[in-house]
């Protein structure tokens, strides 16, 4: 009986020795975790993260205003940034321009289709140009251009013939500009300038 106290006094003892070493161990990898990650962190924030920081935003600064300023610069180069021209520019385009040269041709080549190419050229050389929307009774209707030339205003042009012409809602389009009578009513119920 004795022997068997004895033993388990060892064995208790034993356990509680490796209880508390393995509780010091445990606790000395806590703090030193804590420890360590604290150093790290603060460390991190001083001057290393600082430059690291400042240098990502100057950097991502750059080069984004680079990027925009390179699309933006495509984006002019194109057209898009254009001006309302003087009626003199407005004129000398017309004169250099070839789309009244081209062929009108029902469902593939119409009003419309001279008005969005002289639409665009003009675009492309910097000059404000709308196109204008004119509706007729029965459904019809007709395109043109317009300018709002910076001297003498809102100009309206006929694309087809680079002719000024005038709008007058209630009138038609044919009498008002000289041009020969529609074989449809072509009265103006409204017009739509589109910029």
């Amino acid at each position: 009986m004795y022997y068997m106290k004895r033993l388990n006094t060892i064995v208790v003892a034993f356990l509680a020795f490796g209880m508390l070493c393995g509780g010091v161990g445990f606790l000395g990898y806590v703090y030193g975790q804590d420890r360590g990650y604290d150093a790290g962190y603060g460390a991190g924030q001083g001057a290393g993260y600082s430059q690291g920081y400042d240098r990502g935003r100057t950097e991502g600064y750059e080069v984004g205003y680079g990027v925009g300023y390179e699309s933006e610069m495509r984006e002019a180069s194109r057209g898009y940034n254009v001006r309302n021209p003087t009626y003199k520019e407005m004129r000398e385009f017309l004169s250099q321009d070839t789309t009244d040269s081209r062929t009108y041709v029902v469902d593939k080549y119409n009003c419309s289709d001279f008005s969005a190419e002289i639409n665009n050229n003009a675009e492309s050389q910097g000059i404000r140009c709308a196109v204008v929307d004119i509706f007729h009774p029965g459904g019809y209707g007709h395109a043109i251009v317009a300018f709002e030339t910076v001297d003498k205003g809102l100009i309206f042009i006929e694309p087809q013939f680079d002719h000024e012409v005038s709008l007058i809602v209630g009138e038609s389009y044919s009498d008002v500009n000289n041009y020969t009578s529609s074989a449809n009513d072509d009265t103006i119920k409204r017009f739509l300038v589109i910029w």
